[in-house]
């Protein structure tokens, strides 16, 4: 065997031995992103190398045809996984590559491997066979078929898309990186280069398998060793070169190694002064930012030429969570700084507006207050002999019509009286300074006292008062303010419940509160009529001219459930169909048969 012929068997070994080496590394990195694709081109190249050999060195003549067919289960599966690979490793074309659509990607692979093991029944691969002989190797140089062009023109598309993907990553890198991306075009240009000058008769042994050992070679130095693919494709995923806010990579040495327009701008420097520069050198002016870098500090605010920056840095991981630099973003916020500053100014302003406004209106307040006691004791005053004098005038005049007259004046006149009474009433629940006694009390026989002391007006329209309050259940409240409210309640409904109607008492425990109803089968109420009856001198019935009626009883009910800390509100199912008053009070239901007092607690409502 000549040098030469050894020479070629040698290259081939040599080649083989690489990619089994790059491919035993490679399986203990398995999990990456492309290293399954990186797999498969060193398999198909290794299984590509191997039957070339055969082919070169057995002297049958069907075994080189066999072996020969054996080379296409590399070749035709290479371009596909080359493809992938350059895929992967730029993220270009994912939602193919990484999705179920991947598998149409071998389709033609699939078919052509078919048709080189079936090829003497259509002769769509090679269509005859001759034998080629340089010194004492001898090769088959067949004349190619149909499909063979289709596969090869397949396979030089896809591998041309991968290798141009690589290329064009590979100009995208930093100018500290550049020299590491000519490795990359390196490994992307070989394999072509042997394989036209061997498809094309240019040199006499394919020479393809030989040149993949060494892309593959420069590929594993590129991605596993430089960690080309851990900073620059996952960086470049992250920045848009054109966003507003600065962008910086930093890598694990804490060398800036790209970065976008906006922090160019920010730095006011050229790339080539920034790139491969250590943060504490480019942030001399803002050592907190390089501080940043250095620590587990994740966010805070710089100050810049007058100008505010919300920076914040994030690791950059690899698939195996391993930090291998970390990415700066730098917003510029002195508008917004400015904004807000504007808006607390603002909000300042409103809180002492709102407080000068609050106090006008309580001294407003007070003085309607003051106002209407001073105008109840001034109206109380002449009312007082006027209801003693009116009944003995009364009694002394005989004649009918005048007794009428008087008995007119004298309902207007208590009519005055009540409203001047229930009017200094509310004045006085709507002071901070009254006082409430509260105590533990039982509440049916709070409800029985209040039926008792309004029995007559009941009476007056045979109306029947029914307690269903369970004796068990205990309120916390002042036992006459209650009363007050139970009395005007049950006054409400009299007036407003047609005669031989009911009103009934119910309660029940809602958590730490108990709920009080007042039910009865009067006029009942319609839409905002239920807020309504408790605003001051409202009448759910204003066709009514009653000077029995302050307007006023609902609206002190209100006061003093407040005062206690509850709520009231009106519930009817509409017109007709009667009234629900409830309100809830601090109570609770307890196993006892007995009233006894057990608290006597007093607080200012």
């Amino acid at each position: 065997m000549s040098i030469e012929d050894s020479s070629i068997i040698l290259s081939l070994l040599f080649g083989v031995v690489i990619s089994t080496v790059i491919l035993y590394f490679t399986l203990s990195r398995r999990e990456e992103r492309v290293s399954k694709p990186f797999i498969l081109i060193l398999l198909s190249t290794i299984v590509w190398s191997i039957g070339y050999l055969v082919e070169l060195t057995i002297p049958s003549s069907s075994w080189k045809i066999i072996a020969a067919k054996s080379e296409y289960l590399g070749i035709a599966m290479l371009p596909v996984a080359w493809f992938m690979f350059s895929s992967r490793y730029t993220r270009h074309f994912h939602k193919i590559t990484e999705t179920k659509i991947v598998y149409l990607l071998f389709l033609i692979p699939f078919i052509t491997i078919f048709l080189v093991f079936t090829n003497e029944y259509h002769h769509l691969i090679w269509r005859s066979i001759q034998f080629f002989s340089v010194g004492n190797l001898k090769t088959i140089t067949p004349e190619y078929g149909f499909w063979f062009w289709i596969c090869t023109t397949y396979s030089y598309a896809i591998s041309l898309i991968g290798s141009f993907l690589l290329i064009a990553e590979s100009l995208k890198f930093s100018r500290i990186h550049r020299g590491k991306s000519l490795l990359l075009i390196l490994a992307a240009v070989l394999p072509f280069a042997a394989s036209i000058g061997y498809v094309f008769r240019i040199y006499p042994f394919d020479l393809t398998p030989l040149s993949l050992s060494f892309s593959m070679a420069l590929l594993f130095i590129c991605v596993y060793k430089l960690k080309l693919i851990d900073i620059i494709p996952l960086a470049r995923d992250k920045i848009v070169e054109n966003m507003d806010d600065a962008v910086m990579v930093f890598d694990k040495n804490k060398k800036l190694i790209d970065f976008n327009k906006a922090a160019q701008s920010l730095l006011s420097a050229s790339r080539a002064e920034l790139i491969g520069e250590k943060a504490e050198n480019i942030f001399l002016s803002c050592p907190e930012v390089s501080e940043m870098i250095y620590g587990n500090v994740r966010e805070r605010m710089c100050e810049k030429q007058g100008r505010f920056f919300d920076v914040k840095v994030t690791p950059l991981k690899d698939e195996n969570d391993i930090v291998i630099g970390s990415i700066l973003i730098a917003r510029d916020i002195t508008d917004l700084r400015r904004y807000q500053s504007e808006l607390e100014r603002l909000n300042k302003n409103l809180e002492n507006e709102v407080k000068r406004r609050t106090e006008y209106i309580q001294k407003l307040l007070d003085q309607k207050n003051d106002f209407i006691k001073q105008l109840g004791h001034d109206l109380k005053t002449p009312l007082t002999p006027i209801l003693s004098l009116l009944p003995l005038i009364r009694e002394r005049v005989e004649d009918e019509d005048i007794r009428k007259l008087i008995d007119v004046v004298l309902r207007n006149a208590n009519y005055m009286k009540n409203l001047v009474t229930e009017t200094l009433k509310l004045a006085k629940l709507n002071s901070p300074d009254i006082k409430f006694d509260i105590e533990k009390v039982k509440l049916s026989d709070v409800v029985e006292e209040s039926i008792k002391e309004s029995e007559t007006i009941m009476k007056q329209k045979n109306i029947q008062p029914v307690n269903r309050i369970d004796e068990d259940i205990f309120v916390e409240a002042d036992r006459l303010r209650l009363k007050e409210v139970l009395t005007n309640l049950i006054s409400n409904s009299v007036k407003y419940t047609p005669e031989g109607g009911k009103i009934e008492f119910l309660a029940r425990p809602d958590g730490k509160n108990i709920v009080v109803e007042v039910k009865d089968t009067g006029i009942g109420l319609e839409g905002d009529q239920k807020q309504k009856i408790f605003d001051e001198f409202y009448k759910a019935d204003e066709s009514r001219h009653d000077l029995e009626s302050s307007g006023l009883g609902l609206s002190i009910c209100k006061k003093i459930i407040e005062k206690h800390g509850g709520k009231i509100w009106a519930e009817s199912e509409g017109i007709g169909k009667g009234t629900s008053i409830y309100f809830t009070l601090r109570g609770k239901k307890e196993n006892r048969g007995s009233d006894k007092i057990v608290s006597n607690l007093s607080f200012v409502a």
